[in-house]
């Protein structure tokens, strides 16, 4: 893996009812904002939405882990 264990995803479906409670201030946001899923949120803060392509979220993944210290820029 690239980023090794610095990096978790969590797949979350937000048609079940239990995910819908969980994160129903996300949801309210993407309902106001007539976002398309799939979405991104990287740390609690939502990112991107509509894809879930690995080179459109990677610099969101790299922008993350390097204000937290966790890669080295190359």
């Amino acid at each position: 893996m690239r980023f090794g264990e610095a990096v978790q995803v969590e797949y979350v479906d937000m048609s079940e009812p239990e995910s819908q409670a969980q994160f129903s201030e996300l949801l309210a946001v993407v309902e106001d904002r007539d976002l398309p899923y799939p979405l991104l949120a990287i740390n609690g803060d939502l990112r991107a939405a509509g894809s879930a392509h690995y080179y459109h979220i990677l610099p969101y993944v790299e922008q993350a882990l390097q204000s937290e210290g966790a890669v080295q820029e190359t």
